[in-house]
């Protein structure tokens, strides 16, 4: 379920799935334009070291305070908000995606699937063994033989995912020297985490778990770091200034207010302002909000993010034409964020409502840059949802039935039929509407 129509917004749930073996949990994917900007500044200059296309790369984001990151489906790499939290600096995180970028690189996800499924080939024969054995009488003898294949397996598959690991720390000292960056970050990380190896797994950070430490593997990593000569790079002050921000956001957005309001009591910094808005926004107390963010856009009013939340702070509260110019202030500082877009879109789109004649045009303004924003996040389901409500205020069933088509195939909803075979009944033969909805019904199952 999408959260808000803000930037910043919890979209849906999904399974992960890291490169070693843990439990898979279901998990909730967070949007937010400012933060998936600042990590592809990361991730850009260490895609292109690594010979990887930037565009080809997906980074997510994960509603999770736990300090883990992970590669799965082939090119995307999942970044729990967590990460973000711990790191007390940016090259922190930019080390982690430096490892992360050696699993994809590597090729370690297909592969380890490859060496769990070897692994488990001796195990199975001595279950199998080992049933025979009990059925035959010799119990002891066949819980033997299947502790002992499962141990088998378990050392075979951990004695692999060692070596992919100090493969990937091969990598991503190789990424951090192409790039000038100090390895000090993801050394310190490793340090912390490889302290965690006494811990019950209740206790350990996930990141601990799927990417085995030792204290060998951390020195291994200092010693071949120890001659570059980037050791003592410092993170620029912008970046710094950025990190700093998307923290207070996460714990703004993520925390209960009271808690993001304790946490930066008597803090004049720009991101304690960052926090304290978003925390009185969502505690309904819309004029205390709007005090500590004009005081922050009076320090940057080119800052985008600021802007949109401004915009989001009267749509949230219901007043939703108050958020119509900061929003459109937020797309004309960053006019290629499709989440700025559809912000501006859905604020327009409530304008449009009323169903007075003048408001026909505010609401093909709103579809016009629903459509920009597909054209840039074309799988956007926040957008295909908004877009229904444009064309139903315009009374255009069939293109309303259409968008909501796409809504629900963007997740994968058998609804998506339904919607469609409605909608193929209005729209012209030929038209690309009609096309997406032909597919749609060929695409969804019953």
């Amino acid at each position: 379920m999408t959260r808000s129509i803000s930037s910043f917004c919890i979209v849906f749930s999904l399974l992960c799935l890291a490169i070693a073996p843990h439990t898979a949990q279901a998990q909730s994917l967070v949007r937010d334009a400012e933060i998936e900007l600042l990590l592809d500044d990361y991730s850009r200059p260490l895609f292109r070291a690594a010979g990887l296309d930037p565009q080809r790369v997906g980074i997510n984001l994960i509603n999770d305070r736990n300090l883990n990151a992970f590669v799965t489906n082939g090119q995307n790499i999942y970044v729990h908000t967590g990460l973000i939290l711990e790191a007390d600096e940016p090259n922190m995180v930019i080390g982690v995606l430096a490892h992360e970028i050696g699993h994809i690189t590597g090729g370690h996800l297909a592969r380890g699937s490859e060496a769990a499924a070897t692994a488990q080939r001796p195990a199975l024969i001595a279950t199998i063994l080992g049933m025979g054995s009990i059925l035959a009488g010799a119990g002891d003898l066949g819980l033997a033989l299947i502790t002992g294949g499962q141990q088998l397996a378990m050392g075979s598959f951990l004695t692999y995912s060692r070596g992919q690991e100090a493969a990937a720390d091969n990598t991503a000292l190789q990424l951090l020297e192409a790039t000038g960056q100090s390895a000090e970050g993801i050394i310190g990380m490793m340090d912390q985490l490889a302290n965690q190896e006494i811990l019950s797994e209740v206790y350990q950070d996930p990141y601990a778990r799927s990417h085995p430490m030792s204290r060998d593997r951390v020195n291994t990593f200092r010693n071949g770091a120890k001659n570059s000569p980037y050791n003592d790079t410092p993170d620029p002050q912008e970046r710094i200034r950025r990190h700093r921000m998307a923290q207070a956001k996460i714990y703004g957005f993520l925390d209960s207010p009271t808690t993001t309001l304790r946490r930066y009591r008597n803090d004049k910094s720009q991101p304690a302002k960052y926090a304290r808005a978003i925390a009185y926004f969502r505690q309904g107390l819309r004029d205390k909000a709007l005090s500590e963010l004009r005081q922050l856009i009076a320090d940057m009013p080119d800052n985008a993010w600021l802007h949109e939340l401004e915009g989001q702070i009267y749509y949230e509260t219901g007043l939703a034409a108050g958020g119509i110019k900061p929003y459109e202030k937020a797309v004309a500082l960053r006019p290629n964020e499709p989440l700025l877009l559809i912000g501006l879109a859905s604020c327009l789109l409530e304008k449009g409502a009323a169903g007075r004649a003048s408001d026909m045009e505010t609401n093909r303004q709103a579809i016009a840059h629903l459509r920009n924003a597909l054209r840039l996040d074309p799988f956007n389901g926040s957008a295909y949802l908004q877009m229904s409500k444009g064309y139903g205020q315009l009374d255009e069933t069939a293109l309303a039935q259409w968008a909501l088509a796409e809504y629900y195939a963007a997740a994968g909803n058998k609804e998506a039929r339904r919607h469609a075979t409605r909608a193929i009944k209005g729209l012209p033969k030929g038209s690309v509407e009609y096309i997406r909805a032909v597919d749609i019904l060929s695409s969804i199952k019953r």
